[in-house]
């Protein structure tokens, strides 16, 4: 909700025009007392609808009985959850059965009708319960259940955008006296789901990003849309930007100063080259603007999650992107400091001089140690790597590598070792696990299976496997190398460990089908 919307309904309030209980309040019963309510009724509603689907299964599935007992259902949830009157349990028995009659009703119309058609009256049926439940968190997450369907009905995240910015300048302007006031409330509240689920619309649409792993980030790489469209989608993505940054200077008189407009200018370049950037960037600013200092943070993440995605962005070298992205920020340092200077020649008031700055002897030391123990940490690891590869015993495991991109650090080789077929219940949640392998007289090391209490052979060391994104390894999962050298490291067939007598592994370099060089 925006400052100014909270300051005009307090000062309703305290004027006596809008009741006392038309703002949020905070939860009288305590959160694990609602927590272990709620958990009784699920259980309790789960048993009840399964012997609803078993009695009237096949009914539910071809006639039209799922739009009566969807409609009754939903009827039956909003009128628990406006009641004021029933315990908690009936309260919190509420939500279960408002979910499965609006699921009960989404199921008839996209089997009888066709599918705009059904996303559209989905679409009104949540609006609609989203405005006549009372609980602004569950109106909230309607909010973001109608951002997805519309999302999915109009195939693009900017109408939805669109649309908040409109529900927020609507919500900023009309002020809430009478019976507006619990309108422009529901519109709020409902409006946040919206705009959070949108951001991440956003993020997820922009592709992989350098800020979580591999696993968690779209399959699709960023920057795959060609021609026209493209070209399209940068200006558009660039025009936003500039929205954002001339709404900011509407309502901040003090980033109305040229070094401002030179950032607004970086901003815009840097949405053209990345595209998508300049919708979180505009809702950043609507958010900050109009004091949604929450949802702002939320618009910070999302073009934080937006920016990462230009790494992925293969037809552009990496060096050619890292000089784009020191450029950029050597720029805004600068127009940082021209700010700074601005800010320091302004008239100061010496009444109340700031304190300085004082450290105990504790907190003098605590520093130090902290410092000391750093360098010692760094520097022992360093040394023990440094001794695995001195003294430990070369041998060479086979491997089959592919070749993503990497996070941050160039291009690199992800490794997929030649394992013994291990029990998946014996190494699914182990995070190390110590293996036996018999080294032939190349020195190639072939894994037999887990590691026992038996005596090894002459022949047969032990291997220690940790655990990594995708699953036991010895010692890695990925070989790095420079941007270019890929047709080197594409020929690799062994990786080359040195490993102690505990079985520790330190992966050192790749070697060819022959065991030579690279």
């Amino acid at each position: 909700m925006s400052k100014r919307l909270q300051d005009l309904m307090h000062a309703a309030t305290a004027q006596g025009i809008l009741p006392r209980d038309t703002a949020p309040k905070k939860l009288a019963r305590p959160w694990p007392v609602i927590l272990m309510t709620g958990l009784g009724a699920w259980l309790a509603a789960v048993p009840m609808l399964g012997v609803l689907f078993l009695i009237f299964g096949s009914a539910l599935e071809k006639g039209v009985l799922c739009y009566l007992f969807g409609a009754a259902l939903l009827y039956g949830g909003v009128h628990v959850l406006r009641s004021r009157t029933v315990s908690p349990f009936i309260e919190q028995l509420g939500l279960p059965v408002l979910l499965v009659g609006g699921a009960l009703l989404a199921f008839g119309s996209f089997r009888d009708l066709p599918y705009q058609a059904a996303e559209a009256l989905l679409l009104l049926v949540i609006v609609g319960t989203a405005w006549l439940v009372p609980q602004h968190w569950l109106r909230a997450l309607l909010g973001a259940l109608a951002a997805i369907v519309f999302i999915l009905m109009s195939g693009g995240t900017l109408a939805a955008l669109v649309l908040w910015l409109i529900a927020a300048y609507v919500a900023d302007t009309h002020a809430p006296w009478g019976r507006s006031a619990r309108r422009m409330i529901l519109l709020e509240t409902m409006s946040n789901g919206w705009i959070l689920l949108t951001l991440a619309a956003l993020a997820y649409e922009s592709g992989s990003s350098f800020l979580s792993p591999a696993a968690l980030g779209h399959l699709r790489a960023a920057g795959e849309t060609a021609g026209n469209s493209h070209l399209l989608a940068k200006a558009v993505s660039s025009a936003l930007a500039i929205a954002g940054a001339a709404w900011l200077g509407r309502c901040w008189s003090m980033l109305r100063a040229p070094r401002y407009a030179a950032a607004a200018a970086i901003l815009a370049v840097m949405s053209w080259l990345i595209p998508g950037l300049g919708a979180a960037l505009l809702a950043l600013a609507a958010c900050a603007g109009s004091g949604r200092w929450r949802l702002a943070v939320a618009s910070a993440v999302a073009a934080s999650w937006i920016v990462g995605t230009f790494y992925y962005q293969l037809e552009v070298p990496l060096a050619t992107k890292a000089a784009i992205m020191a450029a950029m920020g050597l720029a805004f340092g600068v127009i940082a400091w021209l700010s700074w200077n601005a800010s320091a020649g302004e008239p100061i008031d010496t009444a109340a001089p700031a304190a300085p700055i004082v450290t105990s002897p504790v907190q003098r030391a605590g520093i130090v140690a902290s410092l000391v123990l750093t360098l010692l940490v760094a520097n022992g690891a360093i040394w023990q790597k440094e001794s695995l590869i001195s003294t430990g015993r070369p041998v060479f495991i086979e491997l089959a590598p592919v070749d993503p991109r990497s996070l941050m650090q160039g291009d690199y080789m992800a490794l997929n070792f030649q394992l013994p077929a291990l029990d998946k219940k014996d190494t699914q949640t182990l995070r190390r696990a110590k293996v036996i392998a018999k080294v032939d007289g190349r020195g190639v090391a072939v894994m037999q299976g887990l590691a026992g209490n038996r005596a090894l052979a002459p022949d047969e060391i032990l291997i220690e496997l940790v655990g990594t994104a995708s699953g036991l390894r010895p010692a890695t999962n990925g070989w790095y190398f420079k941007e270019g050298e890929a047709p080197r490291w594409s020929r690799a067939k062994y990786g080359e460990f040195r490993i102690d007598d505990k079985g520790r592994a330190l992966l050192v370099n790749l070697r060819g089908p022959d065991l030579e060089p690279l």
